[in-house]
């Protein structure tokens, strides 16, 4: 800067004049104030135009620059648009202008990108954001390496000294220059200050001139070429052929452009007389005749020969050196389409008004539908595809133009060359049945014709709606004539209008003088309801003519219409309804085998006594235990006469206000009154001695086990509900304790049976998750220690632990899981009698064993059972036995007709008898642990166990001994003959897996 001022000082001193230096910021500076500058090429052409001239240069100094491309020149010229990136400055046209003209780029393609600075270039350079830049060459020095194209310009430029040519003292300046001080040239890098040559001159008015019209140019292209490429209309221009089309125009018609070429212009119009037209038009166009001509509409043709409708605008325009034409087409088919979608809605809506049935709305429709639309055919089928009308007649749609869909929207398809629009018909919300509208022509249903098909779906369905009225009040004309009730309208004053033939007969008077009665004194409806106007129901008493007595409810309603309020009564004769419903109560809450209360009477009858006393009371729920049993092995007829004398017995007990009900099959509850709690194990006492007390019928005696489980309020709930869910829980503990068993409710039952019901959830878990396993204990011959046979105990395996059946065996035996079990035991075990050909024996509870359900279980087993008789052994108790000899016999008898053996096991631990040896085929007794135990220690133990071996082996019934645990038992048993011997001095119980083993020795 320095350097510059002492070029100031010395022109200063040449010019005697008073001279002030000053950096050049910014372009928008005053021009005005400055005379001289001394600036680069790019801003020398901006000077230029403000009347600036170039005088002088500084010798040897040029600017140079380059063209730049991150790829080769060329892949650069396959682009459909080259994006030149360059700083907005007057020179940069010039590099522009060269390269279109040097390389012969077509100048369409030319897309420019402009920036405010060289660092703005450079920036986008190393982001590789365009094709080509333009860089002055020092600027470009870090990137050359990175380019496969550069191109140095031909023509320089250098910095300029630039004088207002307005100044008075121009050329005194100019003077000056050449003047100038050598040694501050050289200062300044420079030889000397010389004059610009004529070459230069003239390249510099030739760059202004450039740089005035390359930019116009550029706009103007632009302008052309988005007018030309513009998506929504077509473009075409002619002279004679086609010599461009632009994407819209060839899609349009369905042409490529070199197709469009090989065409005579009129080719493209669809009738012959629009042809001729056009023919005129071209030879004038091509003569040079200016003109513009519309054409609206006209049908063009495609390649395909389908129609299109269009507004065509022509003109005449200079084209590659020659008058050529240029179309503008817009395609107006879907207006069109429009067009006639509305004309179809204004005349379906002229029919709908005036049809007055469903079928009028069909036949009226099609033709208007077919017609307006210019359709191939239209036609109305039902929900089955069945066609219920078409139009024309003698169309027959195929089986893959008939849609029955799902959805309740219109719905479009094609279908080959045709398309296909089906409108579901909707009637009190469900689709009743589907019009069809066939085109020959493709994609003629479109999405933007949607919403005129919805509303014309809209139209139908709303007439529809119109036709449902219209049907309702004929419906409702027809319903008042044949319904049973009486149906009267009224004014708010009384006067009948209409009354129907149903109130006529009821109210026993003719239609005549019923006319001339107020309905509010014949009916006796107060004042007060007519002038609330609030809809009420009435029960009133009424006598016809002839004294005969009517019990009617009267619905009274009050219909607001905009002048008056009208008033509908409808009355129902509940006379013989009253006398059903007495009946119906009966059946309703009476069980009908003991006339006792049913559950839902007996609940009833508490919740009454509820609802207007507080006095204390108790419920007492019985249940015969195993009831079923009884009805197996002497018949329901027996058995629901054992119900029925039960019911007699507890009914002959109570007094005033305790009634009883049966409210299960094998269950009777008493509901007792005004009791102390002393009072209640006196009504105990009283119900054992009827319960124990045996039923006889004919020459038997049927003797009863039971449960009872009892409740007091309002000690134990205040509501219905409440006691009846806890004299269950108080009965289900009692049954879960055995027959005979009386549970009063405590709190502490719910945790007393907590633990059943936690048992009771791990065995229908067992049940769903294949939990259940089976371990084996062995009995072997005790003579030989061979292996006799196998006793199966089940186990519930959880997680890695075994749960043991004592601790859910008692409870698997009283629940509903207990069917299943017995299922899955003899399925399991029959499975390893046949794999592993040695007997088994399984415990029988006593619940199973008298079970109607067990028998039908050993049927679904009897083809393999006797496949291998006697293998399956069932082992039942003493206590079984005894429940019932008689009816026990009798099982024992149906059970070895499957070839199962029976076994008694536990023998000598309950009152045992040896009569149960005398009298049931049993095959096997197993003495109990306690004895075998005491055998060795205790001689009158000795001598029993010695005198029941012997004593069996006389009757032909084999013996084990179970609970073997020492070597001097093993060896006194095997002195008294004991026929087989178990315990874990043998054997302890084995997994499949082991048994499998001990087979094989």
């Amino acid at each position: 800067l320095s350097l510059w001022k002492k070029f100031s000082e010395n022109l200063k001193n040449l010019l005697k004049s008073k001279i002030k230096p000053s950096v050049f910021e910014k372009f928008s500076q005053d021009l005005k104030k400055i005379d001289l500058f001394y600036t680069s090429p790019s801003l020398s052409f901006h000077l230029i135009e403000k009347n600036y001239k170039p005088v002088a240069k500084f010798k040897n100094q040029i600017d140079s620059y380059l063209a730049l491309s991150h790829k080769p020149f060329s892949e650069l010229k396959k682009e459909k648009k080259i994006k030149v990136i360059m700083v907005n400055r007057a020179l940069f046209y010039i590099f522009l202008f060269y390269l279109v003209l040097e390389f012969n780029i077509d100048f369409s393609k030319i897309q420019t990108i402009l920036k405010n600075s060289l660092d703005e270039v450079e920036a986008e350079i190393l982001n590789n954001k365009g094709d080509l830049y333009f860089l002055p060459e020092k600027r470009a020095k870090p990137y050359l390496d990175k380019f496969p194209f550069i191109e140095r310009f031909p023509f320089n430029f250098s910095h300029y000294f630039m004088l207002s040519s307005k100044n008075p003292f121009f050329n005194e300046i100019k003077t000056a220059l050449f003047s100038m001080d050598k040694n501050i040239i050289k200062s300044l890098g420079f030889e000397e200050i010389e004059e610009i040559n004529i070459w230069e001159k003239e390249l510099i008015k030739f760059s202004s001139f450039i740089i005035k019209i390359f930019p116009q140019l550029i706009e103007k292209s632009t302008i052309l070429e988005t007018f030309l490429n513009v998506p929504f209309f077509g473009i075409a221009i002619y002279h004679n052929t086609y010599l461009y089309a632009n994407p819209y125009f060839c899609k349009l018609l369905g042409y490529t452009l070199e197709e469009l070429k090989k065409l005579a212009i009129w080719e493209i119009f669809y009738y012959e007389e629009d042809k001729e037209k056009i023919k005129k038009t071209v030879e004038k166009r091509l003569k040079g005749e200016y003109f513009f001509k519309s054409y609206l509409p006209i049908t063009l043709k495609t390649k395909e020969g389908k129609k299109i409708d269009t507004f065509i605008f022509t003109g005449t325009i200079f084209y590659q050196n020659r008058h050529c034409g240029f179309i503008i087409g817009i395609d107006i088919t879907e207006l069109k389409k429009l067009q006639k979608f509305l004309n179809l809605l204004r005349e379906t809506n002229q029919i709908l008004i005036h049809c007055s049935f469903e079928e009028e709305i069909y036949k009226n429709i099609l033709p208007i539908v077919w017609e307006t639309l210019e359709l191939k055919a239209a036609w109305i089928n039902d929900k089955k595809g069945k066609i219920l009308y078409c139009y024309p007649k003698d169309f027959k749609p195929s089986k893959n133009l008939i849609f029955t869909i799902t959805r309740k929207k219109p719905y479009f398809q094609n279908i080959n060359s045709y398309s296909l629009c089906v409108i579901p018909l909707i009637k009190n919300e469900n689709t009743k049945a589907f019009l069809n509208l066939l085109s020959s022509e493709k994609d003629y249903f479109s999405q933007d014709i949607l919403s005129l098909t919805i509303e014309l779906q809209e139209n139908l369905n709303f007439a529809f709606k119109k036709l449902n009225l219209i049907e309702k009040d004929l419906t409702l004309g027809k319903l008042a004539e044949k319904m049973e009730e009486l149906l009267i309208i009224a004014d708010k004053k009384g006067k009948i209008e209409y009354i129907n033939p149903a109130g006529e007969k009821i109210l026993g008077l003719e239609k005549e003088k019923l006319l001339k009665k107020n309905c509010f004194k014949l009916l006796f409806i107060p004042e007060e309801i007519i002038k609330l106007e609030e809809n009420t129901t009435r029960f009133v008493t009424y006598h016809k003519p002839d004294k005969v007595k009517v019990i009617l409810e009267l619905k009274i309603s009050f219909i607001k219409l905009p002048s008056k309020t009208k008033v509908i009564i409808i009355g129902t004769d509940l006379t013989k309804k009253l006398e059903f419903e007495k009946e119906r109560e009966t059946l309703l809450y009476q069980d009908p085998l003991t006339g006792l209360l049913n559950k839902s009477g007996f609940i009833k009858r508490c919740s009454d006594f509820l609802n207007f006393f507080k006095t204390p009371f108790i419920l007492i729920l019985i249940d015969l235990y195993n009831f079923s049993y009884i009805n197996r092995f002497y018949g329901y007829k027996v058995g629901n006469f054992c119900l029925q004398e039960l019911a007699k017995k507890l009914q002959s007990v109570l007094k005033d206000k305790e009634f009883l009900g049966r409210t299960e099959g094998d269950e009777f509850c008493l509901f007792i009154t005004n009791i102390t709690k002393e009072a209640i194990y006196e009504w105990i006492k009283v119900l054992e001695n009827i319960l124990n007390e045996p039923i006889s019928y004919k020459d038997k005696k049927i003797s009863l086990e039971w449960n009872m489980g009892i409740v007091a309020f309002p000690q134990d709930g205040n509501t219905i509900d409440e006691l009846w869910e806890k004299v269950n829980l108080a009965l289900r503990s009692a049954k879960n304790e055995g027959p005979f068993t009386i549970e009063i409710y405590n709190p502490e039952i719910e945790e007393k049976i907590k633990k059943p019901l936690e048992t009771e959830l791990l065995i229908k878990k067992a049940l769903e998750e294949d939990l259940f396993v089976f371990y084996y204990q062995p009995y072997f011959e005790t003579e030989t220690l061979k292996l006799a046979g196998l006793e199966a105990l089940v186990r519930i395996k959880r997680n890695n632990e075994l749960i043991l059946p004592n601790e859910f065996i008692k409870v698997l035996e009283n629940s509903s899981y207990l069917l299943k079990f017995n299922f899955l035991c003899f399925e399991r075990n029959i499975k390893k009698i046949k794999e592993w050909k040695i007997p088994i024996s399984i415990n029988i509870s006593s619940q199973s064993f008298k079970s109607l359900d067990f028998f039908e279980l050993l049927n679904h087993f009897k083809e393999i059972l006797s496949q291998y008789p006697y293998f399956l052994e069932l082992e039942i108790t003493e206590h079984t036995l005894i429940e019932n000899i008689e009816i026990t016999k009798n099982i024992i008898k149906n059970i070895k007709s499957f070839k199962i053996k029976i076994s008694l096991d536990d023998f000598g631990t309950g009152f045992s008898s040896l009569n149960y040896l005398k009298d049931f085929p049993i095959d096997t007794i197993k003495i109990d642990i306690s004895f075998i135990k005491d055998l060795v220690k205790d001689i009158k133990t000795y001598y029993i166990v010695e005198n029941l071996i012997n004593l069996c082996r006389s009757l032909n019934i084999k013996v084990i001994a179970e609970g073997v645990e020492t070597e001097k038992q093993f060896r006194f048993l095997k002195k008294l003959k004991c026929d087989y011997v178990q315990g874990h001095f043998l054997s302890k119980p084995l997994s499949e897996e082991e048994v499998k083993t001990l087979l094989k020795l």
